[in-house]
């Protein structure tokens, strides 16, 4: 008798204990869910701010590589046509209009409708949109053969002055004093293009417009400019002028031997 009430005694203690155990246990996966879930918030919204931040950064910054992929074939291309414009000048006595001419049949590929399948007609819009282009937005200087060369080894013929470009081997190569070269170094033609190039890639315009052409910035240099030929773009000079219209101003430069008399 007294056998059997231990075990019912002890049978209800363990019944007891496993009540205990359970409802710990359910407390503590209550307990983890909860912390689990606030975690999971806070990991949410951290992501969220870092997504904010981080991610107009990440497009501004993908679109300016975009451009400045764009940018390097329009300096390869303004390159080639400035060559070629030099070449072409070395044969028609340095004429600036001459090299002008080739210099915007250069520049066509900008202005090229690729939606067009008619070569024809989207080559013949492309020059006709460059020709009408480059009052604006290309600048060709000639800067030697100049007026201190022609100073010094200008020759007058029928009323016309000139640099002769025959016999040069066996010519006087003494300096002249107001160019400081040669009657040879006089017959190298050296030309330097500026070219307003449009930014095709959305937001850059107004980017480097704000940037470069802020009337609280010190003056800066154009893209590919020598320090020697420095502009301010503060004031609303020629590059700011680029700027202001959504273009860069990317400068290219080509030296030829002459192969014609120099006219000024």
């Amino acid at each position: 008798m007294h056998y059997f009430a231990f075990l019912l005694f002890t049978g209800a203690f363990r019944k007891q204990d496993a009540l205990c155990a359970t409802h710990n246990s359910v407390h503590k996966v209550d307990s983890k869910a909860t912390e689990f879930y606030v975690i999971k918030r806070s990991i949410l919204g951290v992501s969220t701010v870092e997504f904010v931040v981080v991610f107009p950064v990440t497009v501004v910054l993908v679109l300016f590589v975009i451009q400045l992929g764009f940018v390097y074939i329009a300096k390869l291309t303004l390159n080639h046509a400035t060559l070629m414009a030099a070449r072409h000048g070395a044969v028609s006595s340095a004429n600036v209009a001459a090299m002008r001419g080739v210099l915007v049949k250069g520049l066509t590929p900008f202005y090229q409708n690729s939606m067009d399948n008619n070569a024809t007609s989207r080559i013949s819009e492309a020059f006709l949109r460059a020709h009408a282009d480059q009052f604006a937005n290309l600048r060709l200087t000639r800067i030697s053969p100049n007026e201190h060369t022609f100073r010094d080894f200008g020759v007058e013929k029928n009323g016309q002055m000139y640099i002769p470009n025959d016999n040069l081997r066996w010519r006087n190569s003494s300096v002249g004093i107001y160019s400081g070269i040669n009657i040879q170094e006089a017959n190298i033609l050296k030309i330097k293009v500026v070219y307003g190039y449009e930014l095709k890639v959305p937001l850059m315009g107004t980017l480097v417009r704000t940037i470069l052409c802020s009337a609280s910035r010190m003056p800066l240099q154009g893209l590919g400019e020598d320090s020697g030929s420095r502009r301010v773009i503060a004031g609303g000079s020629l590059d700011c002028v680029f700027y202001r219209a959504g273009r860069v101003p990317i400068e290219s430069f080509a030296v030829v031997e002459m192969h014609s008399p120099s006219f000024p």
